[in-house]
């Protein structure tokens, strides 16, 4: 083909690159790739999570299979060539010839195109066209998982918000198998307690089942299913098919009339806690196990076993503290510190950020004597304070290079973004303004509101010096870690522009007196 015909190709190439939409990026790409190649029929398909298997994604209005596995088939031979894979003999749903074209990204592979009953055999125009594709298909899909992360992040905010204004402690699990069910995309959820007498696993509570069929207080014999495979051993267990699967206990199945075909089961522990009062310690202890059955589309992940194991860490906590105490306090923190530790997971730069800003914040308000009830809300506010990034891409929160003027401009909306979802939660009411202002400078400069002097709080001012100084101390992209010392000195330089000189201060005698561990520090342990 002469470059004449061949331009307007890349051409279109290029407009249908630039679309937003992830669906009808696929469409238009295999439309491309037909019509290139005057096929009759064709189908786009892309590897799940697995990578043992495609999934259709896009198809001509023909009943392709929703999902082919990667062995021996005609797909797999493609993306094992790593090249145009055709035939002429092909006998399947009445076409006689097939082309399969790998979606490659470098020595990656992402899915396959199969065209059916072409007349123009193209091979190598398609190929360079899907090549010039695939790389935008797949930045569309990193694109549609950082936004599920969101989804997901935003999620266990609600989850944080329904917790924080009940302690009823069955209302409070409900909540977490419902939402669970949600955000992991399951046909349901199930949430099991041991026992202590028969070592049996109770159903206690299920989600989005028949109403009339009483599946709650059924058991599982003691050491029996998958959920009591992960309840003997305390360990995540993730199954794509049960069906071929010898410890799946299929005896609920039976009385159900469910179906199950994947789970995900993860163990329900508690934590030691403190009583009080010389009450003593109780023990960390396996209460039972929560799963969530059939993803909706493909399989679970190891991203949702994360999420569900977060989940069941509260789900644990609510069962050992709800009848001992008569507040949810230690349960509202340690949702905190996990959906926290979740944001700061996003960019490996960031792994326990907000954990040493809290402690240092809380250092400070120790160091300025400050009421314990006020160093509590501290704690709080200054583990979320970068909350808002869950709003900001991924692409730009790892971005290694200098960011573009729109870029920073996005970022500097994380702090009013944070303060606006954490405003939806009741108990946050006090830790909003160290959301909202701890990027505010004394002299005006910082963001997003330009604040200054008396009209930045105390708890801003102490989350700011403590964010600034992890930051400093801390190995980033664009810089090596600093010592405590110079970053103390550089903090001491800004003082009464940037940066409050009693915060300051606060921080160099909390350090001096080795309350203050810096990243590179508790690294060394």
């Amino acid at each position: 083909m002469d470059n004449s015909s061949l331009l307007p190709l890349l051409e279109r190439a290029n407009r249908i690159a630039a679309l937003s939409d992830p669906q009808a990026l696929l469409e238009q790409t295999l439309a491309l790739l037909m019509e290139v190649c005057a096929a009759r029929a064709g189908a786009l398909y892309l590897l799940d999570e697995t990578g043992k298997a495609l999934v259709c994604k896009a198809g001509d209005s023909r009943p392709f299979k929703a999902r082919v596995a990667l062995a021996r088939s005609l797909a797999g031979k493609a993306l094992r060539q790593r090249q145009p894979f055709h035939r002429e003999d092909f006998s399947g749903r009445k076409f006689h010839t097939l082309l399969s074209l790998p979606l490659l990204i470098g020595d990656r592979a992402l899915g396959v195109v199969h065209l059916f009953d072409f007349t123009r055999p193209a091979f190598d125009l398609a190929q360079l066209l899907a090549d010039r594709l695939a790389g935008e298909i797949d930045r569309s899909i990193q694109l549609e998982a950082s936004r599920q992360r969101n989804r997901r992040l935003e999620a266990l905010i609600a989850i944080l918000g329904q917790i924080g204004n009940s302690l009823d402690r069955d209302r409070i699990l409900r909540v977490i198998i419902d939402s669970a069910r949600e955000f992991l995309q399951a046909e349901a959820c199930s949430l099991f307690l041991c026992d202590e007498a028969t070592g049996d696993l109770e159903l206690v509570i299920a989600s989005n089942v028949d109403a009339s069929i009483q599946v709650e207080r059924m058991r599982v014999p003691a050491g029996k299913g998958i959920i009591g495979q992960v309840v003997a051993s305390a360990e995540t267990i993730l199954v794509s098919d049960t069906a071929s699967d010898k410890r799946h206990y299929g005896g609920l199945d039976r009385l159900s009339g469910f179906v199950t075909r994947c789970i995900l089961a993860v163990p329900l522990c508690t934590r030691k806690v403190d009583l009080g009062s010389e009450r003593g310690v109780t023990d960390e202890r396996i209460l039972g196990g929560l799963e969530a059955l059939n993803k909706i589309e493909g399989t679970f992940s190891e991203d949702d076993a994360s999420l569900l194991r977060i989940l069941a860490n509260q789900a644990g906590t609510v069962l050992e503290i709800a009848g001992l105490y008569t507040d949810v306090n230690e349960l509202f923190l340690d949702v905190i510190r996990s959906l926290t530790a979740a944001i700061d997971a996003k960019d490996p730069y960031t792994e326990g950020h907000s954990r040493r800003v809290s402690e240092f914040s809380v250092e400070i308000a120790r160091e300025l004597g400050l009421p314990p009830d006020q160093i509590y809300r501290i704690r709080i506010g200054s583990l979320l304070h970068d909350v808002g990034k869950i709003g900001i891409p991924d692409a730009i929160l790892t971005k290694t290079g200098e960011l573009t003027e729109a870029e920073y401009e996005l970022v500097k909306q994380h702090p009013a973004i944070g303060a606006r979802i954490m405003s939806e939660v009741r108990m946050l009411k006090n830790e909003l303004p160290m959301l909202s202002g701890h990027q505010e400078r004394l002299d005006g400069s910082g963001y997003p509101a330009g604040l200054k002097d008396g009209q930045i709080s105390l708890t801003s001012r102490i989350v700011a010096v403590a964010d600034v100084f992890d930051a400093l101390t801390s190995d980033r992209p664009y810089h090596k870690a600093s010592s405590a010392e110079e970053a103390l000195d550089y903090l001491h330089s800004q003082v009464g522009t940037h940066f409050d000189r009693l915060c300051v201060e606060a921080l160099a005698r909390a350090y001096q007196r080795h309350a203050i561990r810096t990243a590179g520090m508790q690294n060394k342990k």
